[in-house]
């Protein structure tokens, strides 16, 4: 073989590896793109099931009319503002076999509601004949959920309700409960709102609606400002900080500063002395607590216990959920009411103790 045959086969070698490099690098970018979309699809499927206005708690008469099917409904809910989106609602059905078992009726839809929860009342008929309207005020206890939820007829036994509402029942279904005692009740996460809730269902099926709107609230609304403003506080602490907020403001300019007050003390070393933890220890609201009432022994006793309490004392509403994720950056370390719903914030001691006088005999 000469040079010059030699020269030829080297270069065309050369070429050969070169297209084989290049064919390479063109399939690893082929996949890479498509894994990209992929991923990008998925995400954007899953941000579409989610509530068009988590905030927005207005319900929404829709009228199904006999053999509609969720590719027509899809397009009208998504018209009047309920879902984000129908392409996405149309597959959501279709994939979870749904598409053709939606019953017609009238409905209370709420852009507040993920495609699942919207699906699931359409197939199950929950029409607004059916359903029963439920208001549960922020700042409920557990127990007064119970009463709520019996006196409207929703459940019949308020001390079963109260002995399914525990975290062991959940825990492995929710997962922002991994950081709650298993032996705790779901005090706090029972989220306060109106309801139209189907009759006839059992316990579980109650708690899952309250849980699944927490769920939505939480994560939608306050877990991104928690990690913005970097409160190292796990979701049960701050719905337990949240829960006293709502037990002590009255007014939504005073919440802020209220988390900001109570934040302080417990950077501090303080205890939180919250009148709200003594009437949730107490089961009643009074004007006035007794100098008994504050040497109450329970762990829920912030006067004799620095430090949060074990456990949220209500069910807190998105205000004071937001206040304990972005609480005033004040000073303050006291406050008292003034009787018309507000309060006077001091920054000592002293004070605390002239703003008491001042308040006492006005």
């Amino acid at each position: 073989m000469n040079i010059k045959n030699l020269y030829y086969r080297l270069n065309e070698s050369k070429a050969l590896i070169y297209i084989r490099n290049n064919k390479k690098k063109i399939i690893l970018i082929t996949l890479i793109l498509m894994i990209s979309i992929i991923a990008f699809l998925a995400i954007w499927f899953k941000v579409m099931l989610h509530p068009k206005n988590v905030a927005n708690e207005v319900f929404i008469e829709v009228e199904v009319s006999s053999g509609t099917t969720a590719d027509h409904l899809a397009v009208k809910m998504q018209e009047i503002g309920i879902i984000k989106n129908h392409n996405a609602f149309r597959l959501y059905a279709k994939i979870k076999g749904k598409d053709i078992k939606i019953k017609s009726g009238k409905y209370y839809l709420s852009p507040s509601m993920t495609a699942e929860q919207i699906l699931d009342k359409l197939v199950r008929g929950d029409t607004i004949d059916s359903d029963i309207k439920v208001t549960i005020p922020e700042g409920s206890t557990l127990k007064n959920i119970a009463r709520i939820l019996n006196e409207k007829g929703v459940v019949n036994d308020i001390e079963e309700f109260a002995n399914c509402a525990m975290v062991e029942k959940f825990k492995e279904k929710y997962f922002f409960m991994k950081d709650f005692p298993s032996n705790a009740s779901l005090e706090g996460v029972l989220f306060p709102d109106t309801y139209f809730l189907p009759p006839g269902k059992n316990t579980e099926f109650y708690i899952d609606i309250f849980l699944k709107r927490f769920e939505d609230i939480y994560f939608n609304k306050v877990d991104p400002i928690v990690k913005e403003n970097e409160i190292d506080f796990n979701i049960y602490q701050i719905v337990t900080m949240a829960s006293i907020v709502e037990g002590e403001a009255k007014l939504e300019s005073e919440r802020p500063i209220i988390a900001g007050v109570f934040y302080n003390r417990l950077k501090k070393g303080m205890p939180l002395q919250s009148c709200a933890t003594i009437e949730f220890i107490l089961d009643e609201h009074k004007e006035w607590l007794s100098l008994d009432d504050l040497e109450i022994d329970s762990p829920y006793n912030t006067y004799k216990n620095e430090g949060l309490p074990p456990g949220p004392i209500g069910a807190p509403g998105l205000s004071s959920l937001l206040a304990a994720a972005d609480p005033a950056k004040v000073d303050y370390l006291y406050f008292v009411a003034k009787g018309d719903g507000s309060h006077v914030f001091s920054r000592t001691y002293a004070e605390h103790l002239k703003a008491q006088n001042r308040v006492q005999y006005k």
